[in-house]
C-alpha cells in the first residue's frame, strides 16, 4: 500500500485498520474518556466510579488530503513563507522513566494531552492521559463492551489523595479479516485522579502493566516536566498550525486561513517503505519523472502527484517526498502545491525523529 492511500485509508472516516496499522495504534490508545461536564471529587476521598469502559484502538493515521482551492490562499506556488516553528510538549514525565518503553504522543496545537509508553511488541505498557475535567469513565462502552468482565477495584493511596484503581478484561480485536474480528481476551487496569486544581490525570495499563500495584507506581513517578514531541518540524509556513499529531509519528499542520490546505509529515512502519525506485509507481496519481533529490546529503525521492481534485478547472496537485533520517528511519513529507520544490526540500530538511 502507498503511503497516500494508507493515510486515507487510515484516517477517522476508514474501514477498520489492518493488522499491522492497528499494532501501530497502540494496544491501549485512551479513546473518548472526557465527559460532557467537569466533575470534582473531594481531596483524599474515592473517585466516584461510573463505571469501567471498553477501549477502542484510534485509527491514528490523518488524511492526507493536501489541496489548495483556485481562489484560496497557497496558489500559485511561492505564495508560502517557512518560519521556525516549534512543537509543543506533553507536561509530564516519569522518573525514573520506565525500562524498555518508548514514549509517543498525541495532540494538537495546544499541546499533548495522551502520551503513551509501549515495548517494541506493543504488548506491554500503559498510556497517560491529561485534561482539566474528571474523566466521565474509563473508555467508551462502560459495561457493554463485548466480552466485558469486571475483576477487581482497589484503593489506592497517591500522597494525600486515595483513588480507585479498577482491572477488567474485555475481548480485544487482535486482527482483521473478510469475516470479522479475530478477539482475545486481554487485561487493563485504570487509575485516574484530581493531581492537582485543573489537572486530572488518568492511566491505563495493559500487560505487565494491567496490575493494580505497578499502575500505583507509575502514578508515583510522575513529575511536572514537559517533554518534547518525537516527531519534530523546524520549519512550518507562516500562518499554518498544528492540526493534529498522533502516535509520535504523524504530524499534520493546517493553513489557519484555508482548512482545507494541509501538510502531511509520517514515519511509516517498516512494511510500508516504498523501495526508492518504485516511489513513482506506487504513489496516487504520478506526475512528471521521480526526482532522485539529496536531504541532508542522503538520497531522497520526490514526486509531484495529482491529487485528484478537479474544481473549475483546476486540477489540484501536491507534492510527495520520501526521505531518510541518519540512522536509516524513512519518512515522508506530503505538501500541497502552495510549496516550490525548493521549499518542500528545505522543510524535509529540518524534520526529526527521536523515538
Amino acid at each position: 500500500m502507498n503511503d497516500l492511500t494508507l493515510l486515507r485509508e487510515a484516517g477517522p472516516e476508514a474501514p477498520p485498520l489492518s493488522p499491522a496499522a492497528r499494532s501501530a495504534a497502540r494496544a491501549a490508545l485512551l479513546a473518548e474518556i472526557e465527559g460532557p461536564a467537569p466533575r470534582r471529587r473531594p481531596r483524599r476521598g474515592l473517585v466516584v466510579r461510573t463505571g469501567v469502559a471498553a477501549v477502542a484502538v484510534a485509527a491514528a493515521w490523518t488524511a492526507a488530503v493536501v489541496i489548495a482551492a483556485p481562489d484560496g490562499p497557497g496558489t500559485p506556488a511561492t505564495s508560502v513563507t517557512l518560519v521556525d516553528f516549534e512543537m509543543p510538549t506533553f507536561p509530564l514525565s516519569l522518573e525514573p522513566a520506565p525500562p524498555g518503553l518508548r514514549p509517543a504522543f498525541d495532540g494538537d496545537g495546544d499541546g499533548a494531552t495522551i502520551a503513551s509508553y509501549d515495548d517494541a511488541a506493543m504488548e506491554n505498557g500503559f498510556t497517560v492521559y491529561v485534561g482539566e475535567d474528571a474523566p466521565e469513565s474509563t473508555g467508551q462502552g462502560d459495561d457493554g463492551a463485548p466480552g466485558y468482565q469486571e475483576l477487581d477495584v482497589d484503593a489506592a493511596s497517591l500522597g494525600d489523595d486515595e483513588v480507585e484503581v479498577v482491572t477488567y478484561e474485555r475481548n480485544w480485536c487482535v486482527e482483521d479479516t473478510a469475516t470479522g474480528c479475530v478477539t482475545e481476551r486481554r487485561r487493563f487496569a485504570w487509575l485516574s485522579w484530581e493531581r492537582r486544581d485543573d489537572q486530572w490525570v488518568s492511566l491505563l495499563g495493559h500487560g505487565d502493566y494491567a496490575d493494580a500495584e505497578q499502575l500505583q507506581e507509575v502514578a508515583g513517578s510522575l513529575v511536572d516536566r514537559p517533554q518534547p514531541a518525537t516527531l519534530d518540524v523546524g520549519l512550518a509556513p507562516e500562518g499554518w498550525s498544528i492540526r493534529a499529531y498522533k502516535m509520535g509519528r504523524v504530524l499534520t499542520l493546517v493553513n489557519d486561513a484555508y482548512e482545507a490546505q494541509e501538510l502531511t509529515v509520517h514515519i511509516p512502519l517498516p512494511e510500508d517503505v516504498i523501495p526508492a525506485d518504485e516511489i513513482r509507481e506506487s504513489v496516487s496519481g504520478p506526475m512528471g519523472p521521480q526526482l532522485d533529490v539529496t536531504v541532508n546529503g542522503r538520497p531522497a525521492q520526490l514526486v509531484r502527484v495529482d491529487i485528484g481534485y478537479v474544481v473549475d478547472g483546476h486540477r489540484y496537485e501536491g507534492w510527495y517526498l520520501q526521505s531518510q533520517f541518519e540512522d536509516g528511519t524513512t519518512f515522508v513529507l506530503q505538501a500541497p502545491e502552495a510549496f516550490t520544490q525548493e521549499q518542500v526540500l528545505q522543510m524535509a530538511e529540518q524534520v526529526t525523529y527521536n523515538p
